[in-house]
């Protein structure tokens, strides 16, 4: 909200000399303290110069970014994402975007299967991290999957795999 406010004044003091040296008639007096040779005249238009770049070149992109910084990962397709969801796109991008697709990841992988089709639950993306995935496993394998690829077991672990699988459910297919 602050950096709302900064932005507004900056906008409404440029708009207010630009305003301020048209009203005076093609800029003339803007055009005269420019072109000033008096010591005093360089400095207000150097003071001037030095607070237009600072203002507009460091102090209103920072502003942006920083506000940006803050809610860059809240939130992914309109869903709110908890702390450990959060974390878990963290290591899903670590650990999972090379070989699945998942948009909410901004991932592409080709190796495994494509996330967002698949929707699966928490229990199966837990299932599948703990045991890993082999192509044509026997039925009744703990390592059977959804269809293709190979994965190792425990790709990640205890908290990190359940923050993983939190956020792979909450957010595949959206």
């Amino acid at each position: 909200m602050v950096g709302v406010i900064i932005i507004a004044v900056l906008f409404t003091a440029l708009a207010a000399g630009i305003f301020w040296g048209s009203s005076r008639g093609r800029l003339t007096p803007v055009t005269k303290v420019m072109l000033t040779q008096s010591s005093a005249g360089r400095r207000v238009v150097n003071a001037l110069l030095v607070f237009t770049y600072i203002g507009f070149g460091i102090v209103l992109p920072a502003i942006i970014l920083v506000g940006n910084h803050d809610r860059a990962s809240a939130q992914v397709g309109g869903i709110k994402l908890t702390a450990a969801e959060k974390t878990g796109r963290e290591l899903f991008g670590e650990h999972c975007a090379v070989c699945h697709t998942l948009a909410a990841a901004s991932a592409v992988g080709k190796t495994g299967p494509n996330l967002d089709q698949v929707k699966p639950s928490v229990s199966l993306v837990l299932h599948t991290i703990e045991y890993g995935c082999l192509q044509n496993a026997p039925s009744d394998s703990q390592q059977s999957c959804l269809g293709y690829g190979t994965m190792p077991a425990d790709v990640v672990q205890g908290r990190d795999a359940q923050q993983v699988a939190q956020f792979v459910a909450r957010v595949a297919g959206h």
